[in-house]
């Protein structure tokens, strides 16, 4: 369903944005945090200047803010009950001429009216639980279309990572003891 809710454009758009960026910027509060933790933690190792904001306090979501412009861009999620601290930040953004792409479920969301971009993923609440399993669909279709763009700086990027984690003993090899 949600395969069929993003429009083809609109998801090259913000690769596009995200890739030309000088900064890129991800906010997402409450239960939205993971999505934008995963989505930042993965494009950390594809730029050098990636900030993740994921505090809860609109003061200090605006302190890390400030000085974002026209060549930055933003990825804001935000799904039932709205945020309204990543809605202030997101329109804060646009209004500093950053690009600001929403991942939220309704064009009618409160997120989608200051987004430039807005890319669509059904959040559906089990109980007490939010299901981020779309959004999180569309975040790994995101991170795999940017690394293509980028497949030459990350391959050499990659290998020089695998050298450090084989020499420093970051992971564990698979049954190996």
């Amino acid at each position: 369903e949600t395969a069929e809710t993003v429009e083809r454009s609109v998801f090259q758009d913000a690769v596009k944005a995200i890739s030309g960026a000088r900064r890129i910027y991800v906010l997402g509060v409450r239960s939205a945090a993971p999505l934008a933790n995963f989505f930042g933690y993965y494009l950390n190792y594809m730029f050098e200047n990636v900030q993740v904001i994921t505090t809860s306090g609109t003061g200090e979501m605006f302190e890390k803010l400030v000085g974002i412009g026209p060549e930055d861009a933003v990825v804001a999620f935000s799904f039932p009950r709205y945020s309204t601290t990543v809605v202030k930040g997101a329109k804060y953004c646009s209004s500093a001429g950053a690009v600001v792409i929403g991942l939220t479920d309704s064009q009618l969301s409160p997120l989608a009216q200051v987004c430039d971009h807005v890319l669509l993923a059904k959040s559906d609440m089990i109980s007490l639980v939010d299901s981020l399993t779309a959004p999180l669909s569309i975040v790994n279709a995101l991170l795999v279309a940017i690394a293509a763009r980028r497949e030459k700086e990350l391959e050499q990027k990659f290998s020089e990572l695998e050298s450090v984690w084989e020499k420093y003993n970051v992971y564990e090899k698979q049954g190996g003891l």
